[in-house]
């Protein structure tokens, strides 16, 4: 099968363009106004806060009416959404609410529910309800083994961590049967692991007067200096303490550059295809809807010419690096490529 561009949707306007673009799958969120009214920006339902500080746009759908609409004018053109209630865990005291959200969503025709956490994989489960479950990246299936794990419990769909390697992904998918996998390939390269972050987001509010939003949406962005010494160590002791000290350079350099700044992965679909990847996942449920028709459009015109041109990977890797230079205005550089081994690949790389 194909490999499907999912794109993330939060107005009923941006439909019909967006499959017009290329999307082939649609991902979206409900953030009802009695959830805001009884939990605070930090209680997150689907892992996004209540607006976008650098667009002032909402990543949520308001109403389950609009979900109502949305769903009915997708399937019009035979594109599936899915909803999103994947925040890591939720507290006993939520459940009721959730039951009668998840009830809700079931009868808007949703075509799956996205989960992170665990019991509420269970909860759908026990509501004895025909919906499809895909595992959220907060459910960490990091091999083969843990993405069965999920498909022995009844998920029909594992996205797998950003930060898996291709060769790591093709390995898990050549290990895994009976269920579908899914992975990211643009925006948000994030520097830590989804399924164990904790860090607060949505900290913009308190940005100091002259410095830039985007430095503190997330506690994770706040700049920091790092240092380390290896005076007194010697031998294992000392190699360590360097070791460590590259991992923390890496951080500090994501807390200079933020993980918004056009990440891509794009040259992976060859790899992908190859791999029966169901899906591709593009972040950004609150991005602008321009910026979300570039993002797809991007994909379906690498996509056509991989599927009608049949090229080699070589060639692959030429075209899409050529169409991401002219449509986001700046070269591929290894730090924000999503899986920096095709980078590396002498083999496949425009001479």
């Amino acid at each position: 099968m194909p490999v499907k561009i999912i794109s993330p949707l939060s107005t009923i306007d941006e439909i019909e363009p967006l499959i017009q673009a290329g999307a082939g799958e649609f991902y979206c969120g409900v953030l009802p106004a009695d959830w805001r009214e009884n939990y605070s920006v930090a209680a997150s339902l689907n892992r996004r806060q209540e607006d976008t500080p650098v667009y002032n746009t909402s990543p949520h759908f308001t109403s389950f009416d609009e979900l109502d609409q949305s769903v009915a004018a997708a399937h019009r053109s035979g594109v599936p959404v899915f909803l999103t209630l994947n925040e890591h865990y939720y507290s006993q005291a939520q459940y009721p609410y959730l039951i009668k959200y998840i009830e809700r969503a079931l009868a808007s025709n949703v075509d799956a529910i996205i989960v992170g956490d665990i019991g509420i994989l269970q909860t759908i489960l026990d509501m004895n309800q025909r919906i499809k479950i895909h595992i959220s990246t907060a459910g960490t299936a990091f091999n083969s083994s843990a993405v069965h794990f999920y498909r022995d419990l009844g998920a029909s769909r594992v996205i797998l961590p950003r930060h898996l390697s291709l060769e790591e992904i093709g390995e898990i998918a050549a290990n895994t049967t009976g269920i579908e996998l899914e992975t990211f390939i643009l925006n948000s390269r994030c520097a830590n692991v989804d399924g164990f972050c904790t860090f607060q987001h949505g900290l913009a509010e308190f940005v100091p007067e002259g410095e830039d939003r985007r430095d503190y949406e997330n506690a994770c962005m706040m700049l920091y200096k790092i240092s380390a010494s290896v005076k007194g160590l010697e031998g294992a002791e000392a190699d360590q303490v360097l070791k460590e000290k590259i991992s923390w350079e890496r951080q500090h350099f994501w807390s200079a550059c933020h993980i918004d700044d056009q990440p891509c992965g794009a040259c992976s679909l060859y790899e992908f295809d190859e791999m029966g990847i169901a899906g591709v996942k593009i972040v950004g449920r609150g991005n602008l809807t321009q910026r979300k028709l570039r993002d797809v459009g991007f994909l379906r015109e690498a996509l056509d010419y991989l599927y009608k041109q049949r090229p080699t990977k070589k060639q692959f890797r030429t075209l899409v690096q050529n169409l991401y230079k002219k449509l986001y205005n700046s070269p591929c550089l290894i730090f924000k490529c999503y899986y920096p081994s095709v980078l590396l690949d002498k083999t496949a790389q425009e001479v």
